[in-house]
């Protein structure tokens, strides 16, 4: 495995923390996929998953940003906007036949250090902050 998950990403609020293990295990998926067609296969099922799942958490966890009038809110917001966008953008491209699977990891494991370690780790203070939520 590329990325193991393990207690130190735990933030303590369970949309969040499932939506990166979500994260984690595309990225090893990705990983070990060793031929066009594995990896192709592994995008198609992917994609539509990461869609239809980081939008459901984002929109949930946005919603629990509001109540708590979290003051980075709109940072917050813009970084989910942006990741949807960039995998719509790579859903595209890979309907036009073209291989996105290194650029799906190579944004997978950006959003990762970023937003799970940067924006969310910030926000919910290592998981300490909202461990009742």
């Amino acid at each position: 495995m590329l990325v193991t998950w393990n207690d130190d990403y735990n933030l303590g609020y369970r949309v969040v923390d499932d939506g990166h293990v979500l994260v984690i295990d595309a990225i090893n998926r990705l990983n070990r996929a060793t031929s066009r067609a594995h990896r192709d296969g592994e995008v198609a099922g992917l994609l539509p998953l990461l869609e239809r799942q980081l939008t459901q958490q984002f929109a949930e966890e946005e919603a629990f940003l509001r109540l708590l009038g979290t003051l980075n809110f709109s940072e917050h917001k813009a970084e989910h906007d942006h990741f949807l966008s960039v995998l719509s953008h790579l859903r595209l491209l890979f309907n036009r036949g073209e291989d996105v699977a290194s650029a799906l990891m190579l944004n997978l494991v950006c959003h990762l250090v970023s937003h799970l370690r940067g924006t969310d780790w910030d926000e919910y203070g290592g998981g300490a902050k909202y461990l009742a939520a």
